[in-house]
């Protein structure tokens, strides 16, 4: 089953400061221990958004289930970011980065 998740996009005055949340799936470790990724296609949502768009749009994704790395702005000045598994029942877990890596891993052994 997929997991759904999103974000907000933040656009500022003629679009010169721009944020957008973003998912990675992660495939595997690098020689130097560092996240190998894929990062996610989303599907944008103008349903409230405002008449410029600086507010309002809404980022979503559909997630089979894996190992990600999430991050969206919920603020113009504060970022969340975490690592999460999605389970077979479509439900998000966050994990720590160190958790993230052992799962890759035991995977990839």
């Amino acid at each position: 089953m997929y997991a759904s998740w999103w974000g907000e996009i933040f656009a500022g005055k003629a679009y010169e400061v721009y944020r957008q949340p973003w998912v990675s799936r992660l495939t595997g470790l690098d020689e130097r221990g560092k996240f190998r990724r894929e990062f996610m296609r989303g599907l944008r949502d103008y349903t409230y958004g405002q008449a410029h768009h600086s507010r309002g749009v809404y980022l979503y994704f559909a997630l089979p289930p894996g190992l990600y790395e999430f991050s969206r702005f919920v603020s113009w000045k504060r970022e969340e970011r975490f690592f999460g598994r999605v389970r077979d029942d479509g439900e998000i877990e966050r994990i720590a980065r160190e958790e993230a890596a052992t799962c890759l891993n035991a995977i990839l052994a």
